[in-house]
């Protein structure tokens, strides 16, 4: 999982102007209009949402684009990351902000919802409301992901070195903190060394065979 995502065809529609709402040959239901904008509201930084014909634009431009595959890889991708954030939530040692919580409890919710713009059994573009509710929000929640991926690989490197399975013992965050300096320290002296000497600072005689 990568910090900056591929991006998703959403051209931005004229206010008023809609030309599209129909999205691959479905009318949404009014309901899940409704709520996905107001969980799009809710994650916008700045309140602005998607309009519906942009959405129902990117699904059309998908399904030409990717005819014939099983899946959209850039709505797979954002599954992957909804999926990680929803570990990340669930980790007692990784402990986050009640804002985030809810940043991402309310995607979770929308993602498991009966109410959806576009559900996952749609073929080909199915979960692409949700794919565009992780983008909306992944701004804010992205390098808390990057770091909780980081904290995850560092907690089962300490499992190695003690012999137990990660969460068999204390690691949180001061714990990753830490195992990380150490990491960078290490690497640090590693690079050194083909850079400098363990001998003395005076260069050794030359000699000469006769």
């Amino acid at each position: 999982m990568h910090a900056i995502l591929d991006n998703l065809p959403l051209p931005a529609a004229a206010p008023g102007r809609a030309r599209r709402h129909r999205i691959a040959g479905r009318d949404p239901d009014p309901r899940s209009v409704d709520r996905f904008q107001s969980v799009a509201r809710a994650l916008a930084a700045r309140g602005e949402v998607p309009a519906l014909d942009g959405i129902a634009s990117a699904a059309r431009c998908l399904t030409q684009r990717y005819a014939g595959h099983a899946r959209v890889p850039c709505i797979r991708q954002r599954s992957r990351c909804l999926q990680a954030l929803r570990m990340l939530v669930r980790d007692p040692g990784w402990s986050l902000s009640p804002e985030q919580v809810e940043r991402i409890a309310l995607i979770a919710d929308y993602a498991r919802g009966d109410h959806r713009l576009v559900p996952d059994a749609m073929p080909l573009v199915g979960g692409l409301d949700t794919a565009v509710l992780v983008d909306i929000a992944w701004p804010s929640l992205s390098a808390d992901a990057e770091a909780y991926l980081d904290y995850r690989r560092l907690r089962l490197e300490e499992a190695r070195l003690r012999g137990e399975r990660p969460g068999l013992f204390d690691f949180d965050r001061e714990a990753w903190l830490a195992a990380r300096s150490a990491e960078i320290a290490l690497r640090a002296h590693v690079a050194m060394r083909g850079a400098q000497s363990y001998l003395p600072g005076a260069a050794a005689p030359l000699f000469r065979v006769q």
